[in-house]
């Protein structure tokens, strides 16, 4: 089964949006867990049309499945 990394982000009103990837290994190294997060704000702030201080993030998580419920995107 792959693992993902996964994490949610938010803006006050606006409705959240888990994102997920791939991870590269199954220790996941701080350069790719960082990547990925910063990418999740980037695309949550361009989407929702807000700068990217106002996003909220989530708690990171490494070694799942693909994420169900609620909004979720790839990235």
């Amino acid at each position: 089964m792959a693992l993902y990394l996964t994490q949610k982000m938010s803006s006050g009103t606006l409705p959240a949006i888990t994102y997920y990837r791939k991870q590269i290994n199954d220790h996941p190294s701080h350069t790719e867990t960082g990547k990925f997060t910063q990418d999740a704000k980037n695309n949550y702030a361009t989407f929702n049309h807000i700068p990217v201080a106002n996003v909220i993030e989530g708690a990171f998580k490494s070694g799942q499945g693909i994420p169900t419920g609620g909004k979720t995107y790839e990235i």
